[in-house]
C-alpha cells in the first residue's frame, strides 16, 4: 500500500485526524522492513530515536508485543511529546539507519512534510493535491522546481520524486519576497505540462487559493511570466554534471567542491547550483561518488550526458574516472563521460582566439585515421597541433608532465590525453591509436564506451586514462553578483 492510501485508509477507517492517520501510515511503513521483524532491531530503533530526541522512552514491552504492536508503540512515544515535525524528521532518518531500507526512509520523509503540509493546507486541499499530482512530472519535477526558483537555491532530497512529494517538501519552504509561497510558484510552471483536464483543475485550485491569500495580483504576474517564457524543446535529452574543485584558503588539505547541473543543451537550459561543500582531500572519491549518483538520479540519466572536473593545474591528475564508477547493482550500462576541464585556461597568458580556432578545427575535422591526429607533447605546440589532439609523455603529478600540460594549454589545444601513472607504455599508445580511429569530436563519447566495457571503469588501467576537454563553447558556471533579495523578480 502506497503511502497516500494508507493514509486515506486509516482516515476512512478509523475516523481519526491527519497527524493520527498520518502516525498509523508510519507504522505501515515500517511494518513493511523486513529487518524491522526482529526485536533487537526494533529495541535499536527505540533506542536511537530516544537519543536523537534527547528523551526516555519507558515502559518498553518489546518482550511481550507483536512486530506491529512494538512499532506502534515506538511511533507514539516518538511523537507524543516535542515539536512533531522534529519527530518525524528524526523517525524517517533513524529507520534509514536502522534498516539501510532507501525506500523506508523516503516514505517516512514524504510522510513528514505531509504532516507539515497538513498545518498550512486543509485536508480538503490536500486531497485536491495529491488526486491531481501523485505519480506525474516523474522525469521532470525536480528539474522544474530547481528551474522556477532559481536564484534561490533548492536542494530536493531523494524523496522528492514526483509532483506531489515536491509540493509537500516545498510547503515547508518560506514564501518569496513577493510573498507568493514557493510551492504555487512550482504549481504555475508545472500546471502547462500536464494532460489539459489536470491543468484545468490545477489552475482552478491555485486561483481559489490565491482568492483566499489575497494573493492574486502576485500570482496573475507568475502566470504572465510562465506564459511568456516559451517551453525548451527536448529534442536532445543531454546534460552536464560539474564538480568545480576550489583551493579552501584556510587549510591546504581541504578544498571547496562547488556542484552544479545543467539538464539540457546551453542554450535551453541553464546551470543550476547545487551547493558548495568543503571536502578533505581524501573524502574526494566518496563525496563525489554520492553526488554523482544523486544528480544521476535527479536528472533521469539523460543520454549523452557528460561529467565534468574544473581542476586547477596542481590536482589535474586526480583519479576522476575511478570516482565516477557505476553503482555495482546499477541497472542498465552507464552511459555518461568524463572530462577534466582546465580551471587556469582563463588567468594563462593565451588568447582565447587561439583556443577556439583549434576547438572548430579540431570538431570539423574529418576521419583520416590515426596518422597526423596526434601531436607529441614534446614537440613545439603551434600550428602542427592545429586540429590534433595532445598526447603528453608524463602524467601531470610529475614536473615533466605539469609543464607539457601547461604549455598545451597556454597554445590553446582543446584536447589532451594522458595516463595517470604511465604514457609511455604500450598498451596506453594502443589506446592512443584506437581512440583516435574517427573524428575527434566524438573521442569522449568514445573513451567513456571504453572504459565503461566489461565494468572496467574503477577498476582496471583504463580507469586511469584522462581526457582534458576544453569546449570553449561550455564555460564554466559562474555566481552571479549578489542581489539583494528585495529586488529579485521571482518567477
Amino acid at each position: 500500500m502506497g503511502v497516500s492510501r494508507a493514509v486515506h485508509h486509516w482516515r476512512a477507517v478509523l475516523g481519526v485526524a491527519p497527524p493520527k492517520a498520518l502516525e498509523r501510515a508510519m507504522v505501515d511503513v515500517l511494518c513493511t522492513s523486513p529487518s524491522l521483524s526482529d526485536a533487537p532491531t526494533r529495541r535499536a530503533l527505540a533506542r536511537m530515536l530516544a537519543h536523537a530526541l534527547n528523551r526516555t522512552f519507558s515502559d518498553d514491552e518489546s518482550t511481550t508485543q507483536l512486530a506491529q504492536e512494538h512499532l506502534s508503540w515506538i511511533v507514539a512515544r516518538c511523537m507524543e511529546h516535542g515539536e512533531a515535525t522534529e519527530s518525524a524528521d528524526a523517525l524517517a532518518r533513524v529507520a534509514g539507519t536502522v534498516t539501510g531500507d532507501a525506500k523506508v526512509a523516503a516514505q517516512l520523509r514524504v510522510l513528514s512534510d505531509w504532516r507539515v503540509a497538513s498545518a498550512r493546507l486543509s485536508d480538503e486541499d490536500l486531497d485536491v493535491l495529491v488526486q491531481l499530482l501523485e505519480g506525474k512530472a516523474l522525469t521532470s519535477a525536480r528539474t522544474i522546481a530547481r528551474t522556477c526558483l532559481q536564484p534561490f537555491p533548492v536542494h530536493l532530497p531523494a524523496h522528492c520524486t514526483d509532483a506531489w512529494s515536491v509540493v509537500l517538501y516545498l510547503l515547508r519552504r518560506n514564501a518569496l519576497p513577493s510573498g507568493l509561497p514557493v510551492f504555487l510558484v512550482f504549481l504555475e510552471h508545472l500546471a502547462p505540462t500536464l494532460d489539459a483536464a489536470d491543468k484545468d483543475e490545477l489552475r482552478a485550485w491555485t486561483d481559489a487559493y490565491a482568492r483566499s491569500q489575497g494573493l492574486q495580483e502576485q500570482l496573475a504576474g507568475c502566470r504572465a511570466r510562465v506564459k511568456a517564457t516559451p517551453g525548451a524543446p527536448r529534442t536532445e535529452n543531454a546534460g552536464r554534471v560539474m564538480f568545480v574543485l576550489l583551493a579552501d584558503g584556510l587549510d591546504e588539505d581541504y578544498c571547496v567542491l562547488q556542484v552544479w547541473h545543467q539538464d539540457g543543451p546551453s542554450g535551453q537550459s541553464p546551470p543550476m547550483r547545487e551547493g558548495d561543500e568543503r571536502v578533505h582531500r581524501h573524502d574526494l572519491g566518496q563525496y563525489v561518488h554520492q553526488r554523482l549518483q544523486q544528480s544521476l538520479a535527479g536528472i533521469g540519466r539523460p543520454a549523452a550526458l557528460t561529467v565534468e572536473f574544473w581542476l586547477p593545474l596542481m590536482l589535474a591528475n586526480l583519479p576522476v574516472a575511478r570516482w565516477c564508477r557505476p553503482a555495482r547493482n546499477a541497472e542498465g550500462k552507464s552511459s555518461y563521460r568524463v572530462v577534466v576541464r582546465s580551471l587556469d585556461r582563463d588567468s594563462l597568458e593565451t588568447t582565447h582566439s587561439a583556443w577556439k580556432q583549434q576547438w572548430d578545427q579540431l570538431i570539423a575535422g574529418h576521419d583520416v585515421g590515426t596518422q597526423d591526429r596526434v601531436h607529441d607533447a614534446e614537440a613545439p605546440p603551434g600550428p602542427s597541433a592545429q586540429g590534433q589532439l595532445l598526447v603528453l609523455n608524463t602524467p601531470p603529478d610529475r614536473e615533466e608532465g605539469r609543464r607539457q600540460l601547461l604549455d598545451g594549454i597556454r597554445s590553446g589545444a582543446p584536447a589532451i590525453l594522458w595516463h595517470r601513472s604511465d604514457c609511455t607504455s604500450r598498451s596506453f599508445r594502443q589506446h592512443v591509436r584506437d581512440l583516435t580511429k574517427g573524428s575527434l569530436a566524438d573521442l569522449p563519447t568514445r573513451l567513456g564506451e571504453l572504459q565503461h566495457q566489461s565494468d572496467s571503469l574503477g577498476t582496471g588501467p583504463l580507469s586511469d586514462l584522462t581526457l582534458l576537454w576544453d569546449d570553449p563553447n561550455q564555460p564554466r558556471p559562474m555566481l552571479k553578483a549578489l542581489t539583494s533579495p528585495d529586488a529579485v523578480v521571482p518567477l
